[in-house]
């Protein structure tokens, strides 16, 4: 049994505190796609084992808990330690010096569009820890993105109903482009109004 089943299975088993516990490792750099743990929640919501609330609590809860150890791990052990072990992460030097670039340029709102692409959100919240990022604003962001595309795969899960395992693979990889460009007005609603708030 993989890593994933495994983890797919604390969910059924455990429900609220499966998805939570799953999560927080699934961020946290555990190879497999997080956006199945979510469809699975998604399909028991559809057959009512799960409530919508709780599930989205679970879910965005440990989803920050993750990028939150991936961020203070980046922050206190510095670039050295990514640059030692990158390479496991798939963070060769040149990755590394692109998403940094893009940190540079765009900032906190990388961490929110960075839920929805595959292999990037795992470095995102690394790197912002790396670049000694301000934490108050690095997990805001970090919970509003977790929120968006948990609600997105979990819906889907919702609707692909007993399908959803042979489904989401599909979706995971073909739909992620459409999934942010479908994002982005809201993102760009919420960057907007964290701005009116602010002055």
């Amino acid at each position: 049994m993989s890593i994933a089943d495994e983890l797919i299975n604390l969910v059924f088993q455990y429900r609220y505190g499966g998805l939570f516990a799953s999560m927080s490792l699934g961020l946290f750099g555990l190879p497999f796609p997080d956006e199945l743990l979510l469809a699975a929640s998604g399909y028991l919501l559809s057959q009512g084992s799960m409530s919508l609330g709780l599930t989205l609590l679970a879910a965005v809860s440990g989803s920050v808990v993750g990028m939150s150890a991936s961020y203070w791990l980046g922050r206190t052990a510095g670039i050295s330690l990514v640059r030692r072990f990158g390479s496991k992460l798939g963070l060769t030097e040149r990755r590394l010096a692109r998403h940094e670039r893009l940190f540079a340029k765009w900032g906190q709102v990388i961490v929110l569009v960075g839920f929805f692409i595959p292999g990037f959100r795992h470095v995102t919240a690394l790197l912002a820890g790396v670049g000694k990022r301000s934490y108050r604003s690095f997990a805001s962001y970090a919970a509003i993105g977790s929120f968006l595309w948990a609600s997105v795969f979990l819906l889907i899960g919702s609707l692909l109903g007993e399908h959803w395992r042979e489904v989401t693979g599909i979706v995971h990889r073909d739909l992620a482009l459409m999934l942010v460009l479908a994002a982005l007005p809201l993102i760009a609603a919420v960057l907007w109004r964290f701005r009116q708030l602010k002055t």
